[in-house]
């Protein structure tokens, strides 16, 4: 099952769980994408809540966000011009080694084809770029839970996920853990996610978080079997928010 735009979208912004959830993630993320950001950043999936202090602070920095046909889309920033786009998951409208840093959440773990999506993540990441994936933990709380997003679609171990980067041609710099608490929408559980995450990274147990934070890059010595692109294929920015489900949007 995959998530509709609309939901990921009221989770984030519309509940205090999510809200929280936000906080957690972006505390881990900070220098992992400042330090990635340069000419062009892309957002795959549902990275929105990830990017948009981001581009608030990044001064002559294109970016871009791409949401696959079967999420939906969603105008992105709110308050100034669209750079968000619905496309094919396997076949991005930019050019090839472009990306000086992309990020994919909420994408990897409900692909109809993870390795062709990485395949065409690694056609349009810069030699020098950086590759940043949240995915939700195979052995954490979250992936049991659909309480958050986190708990649809395919959860993956940490051998899992370095196996799956590798045969794509990618090197892990490195895996961070984050959400170590319980994803309750209310009481005691809620209100210690901050308690609980403090504990964890203090326990550094690559196991107990409910998310992985991969950090990776090409492997430019690999062999190169990615497929033929389709570049400079056209899109128009998204003006309000689209659902591709078939459920009434209220």
């Amino acid at each position: 099952m995959k998530l509709d735009v609309i939901e990921l979208k009221e989770f984030y912004s519309g509940t205090e769980l999510g809200r929280t959830t936000k906080q957690l993630i972006n505390r881990v993320l900070g220098a992992k994408i400042n330090s990635g950001i340069g000419s062009l950043t892309i957002g795959f999936g549902f990275a929105c809540p990830f990017l948009e202090d981001k581009i608030k602070i990044s001064k002559n920095k294109d970016f871009l966000l791409l949401m696959p046909s079967e999420q939906g889309v969603v105008s992105w920033p709110e308050k100034s011009k669209s750079v968000s786009a619905l496309v094919d998951e396997v076949s991005w409208p930019v050019n090839t080694s472009s990306a000086d840093l992309i990020l994919i959440s909420h994408g990897l773990e409900v692909s109809d084809n993870q390795d062709l999506l990485l395949q065409e993540v690694r056609r349009v990441l810069k030699d020098s770029g950086k590759l940043v994936i949240l995915v939700p933990n195979r052995t954490g709380f979250w992936a049991r839970s659909d309480s958050t997003p986190f708990g649809y679609g395919k959860p993956y171990s940490i051998s899992q996920l370095t196996s799956l980067l590798r045969k794509n041609q990618f090197q892990v710099d490195s895996i961070t853990p984050s959400l170590y608490g319980f994803p309750a929408k209310g009481g005691y559980w809620l209100k210690s996610l901050f308690l609980w995450e403090k504990l964890g990274r203090k326990l550094n147990s690559l196991f107990l978080g409910g998310l992985l934070v991969v950090e990776a890059r090409k492997d430019v010595y690999a062999v190169n079997n990615v497929k033929s692109s389709n570049v400079g294929r056209l899109f128009s920015p998204a003006k309000v928010p689209v659902s591709t489900m078939s459920k009434p949007l209220g």
